[in-house]
């Protein structure tokens, strides 16, 4: 007999939204759970790289234009993956997935879009394999982060490379990882790797780039900390598999009418925009809307 599917929690309010994730199935102790906020529960799980707006070679254009025209809002940045940290900070489309460690900031996000409000809105809770989990100043991360430097025909061209692999490596594995490791779009890759860690060896492991991570950054700005924000970074899957044997997911949807309900339930305990965002445009604006005749 097939097992049915359990149905998604559909949440009306703060205290729903609690019990909801409290009666989530417990998280491992090899594991890290956080939560993303959707406005539109039919938005695919992806970043904003990955929409299909941005025209050819656009993600290696964007960001390097960007450091060319605030070069020093990126002098302290050490790695690839802080600067594309700061990227996603002023809104630029970058290959990182934002979430949050609290579920309370996520039920915020996922009610308080404007644009939105007519449409059913979802929390995402992920679950990540501590094999999957890591810090902003790892290898595997720099590697992924320095993806977005490569153009598209590059892109393809290691995608291409890692079928070839999987093929070769059936027969002989040494073989075929040295010809990947020999691709020239690899070796550019590992060229700008090392203009961070210079000691960076090519001992790529195919794989690593196509898999999905969660990443603890550096604490950087007051935003990230106020958000208790964290990322998911991937590689060439490009998000189409984000649910596997490493990752669990789960959806929680949230009632189209109870999206105003519960942002006036979340401002009580203090999670709003002047929390939220805590830079003073952001506090100025949530103050002037709290003194407007009703």
């Amino acid at each position: 007999m097939t097992k049915a599917t359990s149905p998604e929690p559909l949440i009306d309010s703060v205290e729903s939204y609690l019990h909801t994730i409290f009666e989530l199935h417990q998280i491992e102790r090899n594991s890290v759970r956080c939560f993303r906020g959707q406005g539109d529960s039919t938005w695919s799980l992806s970043p904003t790289i990955m929409h299909g707006n941005l025209v050819s070679n656009a993600e290696n254009q964007i960001i390097s234009e960007l450091m060319m025209e605030t070069p020093d809002a990126f002098a302290n940045d050490k790695y690839m993956f802080d600067r594309l940290v700061r990227a996603r900070h002023y809104g630029l489309p970058t290959r990182l997935l934002d979430v949050s460690l609290n579920p309370l900031v996520s039920l915020y996000f996922a009610c308080s879009d404007e644009s939105t409000r007519d449409k059913e809105s979802l929390v995402v809770c992920l679950d990540f394999d501590r094999s999957r989990v890591k810090f902003a100043d790892s290898d595997v991360i720099s590697l992924i982060s320095n993806l977005s430097r490569l153009s598209d025909d590059e892109r393809y061209a290691i995608r291409e490379g890692k079928e070839q692999y999987n093929t070769d490596r059936t027969t002989n594995k040494d073989e075929g990882l040295t010809a990947f490791r020999g691709l020239p779009a690899v070796k550019r890759l590992i060229q700008f790797v090392r203009e961070e860690k210079p000691y960076f060896e090519n001992a790529i492991n195919p794989d690593d780039l196509f898999k999905y991570f969660f990443v603890y950054p550096k604490k950087s700005n007051v935003r990230l900390i106020a958000q208790s924000g964290v990322f998911v970074a991937a590689g060439l899957m490009e998000f189409k598999r984000l649910s596997s044997g490493k990752i669990k997911k789960t959806n929680i949807k949230i009632k189209t009418n109870s999206k105003q309900a519960i942002i006036k339930q979340l401002d009580s305990i203090n999670i709003n925009q002047r929390t939220i965002y805590p830079e003073i445009d952001s506090i100025t604006k949530y103050i002037h809307n709290n003194w407007k005749k009703s």
